[in-house]
């Protein structure tokens, strides 16, 4: 799963990663180019909505409202979502329904979060540094691994003592103690398709919209009740977090903390940027099943290569392998003598 080929199975979890281009994903209030008063501390509903002060999002609402509206447009299974630094965590899987709506959902969720940080740092350009890494997880537990991986990933990372204290986006307080999922957003299509300030006393904070959305359990724990869900997720992260604590106290190491993240330059980039190792084919809890994945796999692209080329050829009522996306065609245009 490596490649940029895709093989999507129904009810199958997948973890999926992709880098930025620098710290982008960091919030803090005294951060904000625009309106430094206008944090997500402040409530919405407290501000004088009355003047023509425009409402500023974070990041982290900027993040939110992203996902929920790619969730409404492309319905999905997502289970989590975490960021960190430079960098996001989502797990999600899809029904037999749902397969059609995820590249859809990825792609919607990505661009609005691009378009909304580059508004936010009154940056232009690439947000995201490179494709996503994009890997299934072949049972539950290596579901439930990768799942608090993701959630306690700034915990591990040393920049938090408790995920709790995470400067960034997370949906852990969503999935540990039940806290909604709201979120706002200015409808910029809307306002400018009705006029935009081109209209006399046309305000954008008018087209200010609402968007609320809930995590899915995973599969396996779909059955059970909210609060054994919550129960697990607090169980696990307290475990990663006192692992970690007493890691750093071995190596002499101390977490960087919310203040000394605050004072960063977002723009910056990381001094030392780690290397990512090889990329793994899927996430299994037992190396049996990852053979067994493997050989599947290899299985699947035996179907799926012959299916491509003879697609690219002009065979376009070629079938191709369940579950697998058919590729983009490229025209290419020579120019005419003139």
């Amino acid at each position: 799963m490596g490649s940029l080929i895709r093989w999507i199975q129904p009810n199958q979890v997948y973890e999926s990663t992709i880098r930025t281009v620098d710290r982008q994903f960091l919030f803090a209030p005294n951060h904000h180019p625009k309106n430094p008063l206008l944090a997500d501390t402040c409530p919405l509903n407290a501000l004088d909505m009355n003047n023509d002060i425009i409402p500023e999002s974070s990041i982290i609402n900027t993040v939110g409202s992203s996902i929920g509206r790619a969730l409404k447009n492309y319905p999905v299974q997502l289970h989590s979502f975490e960021l960190n630094i430079n960098h996001p965590h989502e797990q999600f899987s899809v029904t037999e329904e749902q397969r059609p709506n995820l590249p859809g959902f990825l792609r919607s969720a990505h661009s609005l979060i691009a378009r909304g940080v580059n508004r936010t740092w009154e940056r232009e350009g690439h947000l995201f540094a490179a494709r996503a890494r994009f890997h299934p997880c072949v049972d539950d537990k290596a579901a439930e691994q990768k799942l608090i991986y993701g959630l306690t990933n700034t915990v591990k990372d040393n920049l938090v003592e408790k995920v709790s204290q995470s400067p960034f986006f997370s949906t852990y307080r969503h999935q540990a103690f039940g806290d909604e999922l709201r979120f706002w957003y200015l409808d910029y299509e809307a306002y400018w398709v009705a006029g935009g300030h081109r209209k006399k006393g046309h305000r954008l904070k008018d087209y200010l919209k609402w968007v609320t959305w809930e995590c899915t359990p995973l599969p396996n724990q779909a059955e059970w009740s909210t609060h054994k869900r919550q129960t697990w997720i607090r169980q696990q992260v307290r475990a990663v977090e006192i692992n970690a604590k007493e890691e750093r106290k071995e190596s002499g190491r101390s977490v960087i903390g919310r203040k000394k993240r605050f004072e960063e330059d977002p723009r910056n980039r990381p001094e030392n940027p780690k290397k990512s190792g090889k990329e793994p084919l899927c996430h299994a809890s037992e190396p049996e099943l990852a053979k067994e994945y493997k050989e599947s796999w290899r299985e699947f692209l035996d179907r799926y290569i012959p299916a491509s080329a003879d697609y690219r050829s002009g065979y376009f009522d070629r079938e191709f392998p369940d579950g697998s996306f058919r590729p983009p065609l490229i025209s290419v245009y020579t120019a005419s003598e003139p």
